[in-house]
């Protein structure tokens, strides 16, 4: 995972193609949570929707309903928790299995990356 972070520099400001495959992810950060969306030729195939602290989720779960409707997927359920992951499977069908298991390992990356940089800004001492 770590040799395949080094490759994907520039994901943040014009996506990145994963080396090895068929898939592209692009990162947003923005002030109240990140997304990152990643597509297979072209193909959205995930829509993933970081909170990364619980007084942005009212309106990050206005965005990932909004997203449930655009793809008609019913409601979408509401986090108990402050800090969480969304992951919207917008193109799921078009994954093999190995891809499957390296978008959820991307995504869980980026959100922890994302998390991490976000702690330093609000406490430069760690």
């Amino acid at each position: 995972m770590m040799r395949l972070g080094g490759s994907l520099k520039g994901v943040d400001r014009q996506g990145a193609h994963v080396p090895g495959t068929a898939l592209w992810l692009k990162l947003n950060v923005m002030g109240d949570g990140t997304t990152l969306e990643i597509k297979k030729r072209d193909l959205p195939v995930y829509i993933n929707i970081f909170c990364l602290d619980g007084t942005d989720a009212p309106r990050l779960l206005n965005v990932v309903q909004g997203q449930y409707d655009l793809h008609s997927l019913g409601v979408a359920k509401r986090p108990t928790i402050g800090t969480w992951i969304h992951s919207i499977p917008v193109g799921h069908h078009l994954l093999r299995e190995n891809e499957v298991l390296l978008c959820q390992k991307l995504t869980v990356a980026f959100f922890w990356a994302t998390y991490a940089q976000r702690m330093k800004k609000q406490n430069p001492l760690n």
